[in-house]
């Protein structure tokens, strides 16, 4: 039993003295040193988007809204009651100056009065030169030519206003246009002065749109607006401000502005969107928003020459659509970071995205 016993010592001993020299053979083989952690790889310096900063025009504008209207309109309206006997219009028609439009009934009595002035006028001026020959001869007293020519004149007035009454019953269009409204139709009877037929000079299309008060004076005539129409496929147009009304509407308070239009297929009631034009510089430096950043009620872009980012203090002007107009603190040539902006710090080194060194130039207005 005690044979046994040093057996089992002994080869427990020997595990363990094994065990022992395979961790140093393995720790010599690793030749790694536990104590130290294996070294990183160097650090690249943040990636941004630059932008070339450029001069150009740059506008602000306000939003507004407006509608095709023709300033010359006419509503025809009708003379004297009486039945429409014939309405020979319908809208969208052409109309030429002096062509009937609405013929309204009792026109045959008025015809008849004309007729009898008119022998009433042959009669005057036959009894005149009768009495001319008679008063020459001395067979009358010269006071009865006196008499004869005031009845001739009474005779011409009588005709001229039974021309007019016959002419008032046919209602005709006072200048070239198109028919835009037919209010009658053949059979009503119509009342002196009821509304028959509206008509508008093509010529005359406008866009008509309101201005707030506190705008009001920011726009004047020969101010440029800009001008999409939904019913031409959002086609802008670069109008100019032809009228400026003097008074504000005391209702809404808004001002009116009429600015013209091209000689392009315009109706009246077609919707645009509008921008005026308050400011403009043509030549203004500009960067997006985005890129300005404000400390100490400072404004500063990161200016990216020779790979390194320098902080650069600006002072600003209006801004529209994201961008803002730089009134000093840059020049056209600059490069601006406008992307990655958050990981720069002043005097650091930076790197564009997309480039294989920190030299590399942008080419054109990339942005993140």
């Amino acid at each position: 039993m005690i044979v046994l016993l040093g057996v089992f010592v002994v080869g427990v001993g020997r595990n363990w003295l094994n065990r022992q020299v395979q961790g140093t053979v393995g720790n010599q083989t690793s030749g790694v040193d536990v104590g130290k952690k294996p070294p990183q790889p160097a650090q690249q310096p943040p990636a941004v988007t630059i932008e070339v900063v450029k001069a150009g025009v740059f506008r602000q504008y306000i939003a507004l809204s407006g509608t095709v209207e023709a300033s010359t309109v006419a509503v025809l309206a009708s003379p004297a009651e009486g039945p429409v006997l014939h309405c020979a219009v319908r809208e969208g028609d052409r109309v030429r100056a002096g062509q009937a439009v609405v013929r309204i009934g009792r026109q045959d009595s008025a015809l008849a009065s004309r007729s009898s002035a008119a022998e009433e006028l042959r009669r005057q001026q036959e009894e005149y030169r009768r009495i001319v020959t008679l008063v020459e001869a001395k067979a009358l007293p010269a006071d009865q030519l006196d008499l004869a020519k005031s009845s001739l004149e009474r005779a011409k007035a009588a005709m001229i206003q039974a021309n007019q009454a016959a002419g008032d019953y046919v209602v005709t269009a006072p200048w070239d246009g198109i028919v835009s409204q037919v209010r009658v139709s053949d059979g009503n009877f119509v009342a002196p002065r009821a509304p028959l037929v509206d008509i508008y000079d093509p010529a005359s299309l406008v866009l008509r749109f309101s201005v707030a008060e506190d705008q009001a004076f920011t726009l004047k005539t020969g101010s440029k607006v800009l001008a999409s129409f939904d019913g031409l496929g959002g086609k802008e147009y670069e109008l100019e401000i032809v009228r400026a009304f003097p008074g504000l509407d005391k209702k809404l308070r808004t001002r009116t502005f009429e600015a013209g239009l091209p000689k392009e297929d315009f109706i009246p009631g077609m919707f645009a969107r509008i921008r005026a034009v308050l400011k403009e510089d043509p030549s203004a430096l500009t960067v997006p928003v985005d890129a300005v950043q404000t400390q100490g009620g400072k404004r500063s872009v990161f200016v990216v020459r020779d790979g390194l980012a320098t902080r650069r203090t600006i002072e600003v002007g209006f801004e529209q659509d994201g961008r803002i107009a730089v009134r000093s603190g840059l020049d056209a040539g600059d490069q601006v970071v406008v992307g990655g902006i958050e990981r720069v710090k002043d005097g650091v080194p930076v790197r564009l995205k997309g480039a294989e060194g920190l030299n590399k130039n942008a080419t054109g207005e990339a942005r993140s």
